[in-house]
């Protein structure tokens, strides 16, 4: 397998949470508590995972048939993950990490899951992708999966931090061949412990020990500015292409070469 690293530095510009995608702009998700026929609520938790979900993605050049949900910010694939401080990348197993943190859902905050067929859902995500892909046109995608972490804290986190909570989402589509990863930010107002020692890792582990793709910088200090970062022209969205060998960020055809904000 061919070696690829890649690390895109998202510059640090303030300490203050800014308000990311509007709630529109998220895939729908039970914001309200009125649930659909396919949303599944995660347990509470501290370091817990939800059962193993049947779903077929294709990721790094390999193929998985199932995935989990785990409550520190990301998604494994050969079976629950329940590391809570984020390790630098790469590393042996396979991991989408859109916020690899250790976020406390015991007490407050929720994480919710769905994976769907809706085709209104389908042709949404279709939308997102061949808008930004230009070699994408025929794409057509037959199963949608969706995660959000709803207002989550962070572990033992005191004074004023303990009121700040996150909400983020991460969106999985596929036509069983090419499949796309989608990293919705709405509100940042933690980046890891309060020490400032340890924040958040954003991105793809391929789980071979060489391939990866960080998103924010290896010491983890630009995370609190996601939702103002994009790779797709909207604040807070990014779009990846991820079944090959390397991951292949919007903007890899000639549109929005650069991260913005």
């Amino acid at each position: 397998m061919a070696y690829s690293i890649v690390i895109l530095i998202l510059t640090l510009q303030c300490m203050s949470a800014v308000t990311g995608l509007s709630l529109g702009n998220m895939y729908p998700y039970p914001h309200d508590g009125i649930t659909g026929p396919d949303d599944q609520l995660m347990s509470r938790t501290l370091d817990g995972s939800s059962p193993v979900i049947s779903f077929t993605f294709p990721f790094y050049d390999n193929v998985y048939n199932t995935i989990y949900v785990n409550n520190n910010g990301h998604l494994s694939f050969t079976g629950s993950y329940s590391v809570y401080i984020p390790l630098e990348f790469p590393i042996s197993i396979p991991l989408v990490s859109l916020f690899w943190m250790d976020a406390d859902t015991r007490t407050t905050g929720q994480v919710w899951y769905k994976l769907t067929n809706d085709s209104a859902l389908l042709n949404r995500a279709k939308t997102d992708i061949v808008t930004l892909y230009d070699n994408q046109i025929t794409f057509q995608p037959t199963k949608l999966f969706t995660a959000t972490w709803l207002d989550v804290p962070y572990w033992q986190a005191v004074g004023s931090d303990a009121t700040k909570r996150n909400t983020f989402q991460v969106v999985l589509v596929t036509d069983g061949v090419i499949s796309f990863a989608m990293f919705h930010y709405q509100k940042i107002e933690w980046a890891g412990y309060a020490d400032n020692a340890t924040k958040a890792i954003v991105g793809f582990n391929a789980g071979d020990g060489v391939n990866s793709y960080t998103v924010n910088s290896s010491d983890y200090t630009d995370v609190i500015n996601l939702e103002q970062k994009s790779n797709t022209g909207v604040p807070g969205k990014f779009i990846f292409r991820v079944d090959g060998y390397t991951i292949q960020p919007a903007g890899s055809t000639g549109k929005y070469t650069k991260y913005t904000g």
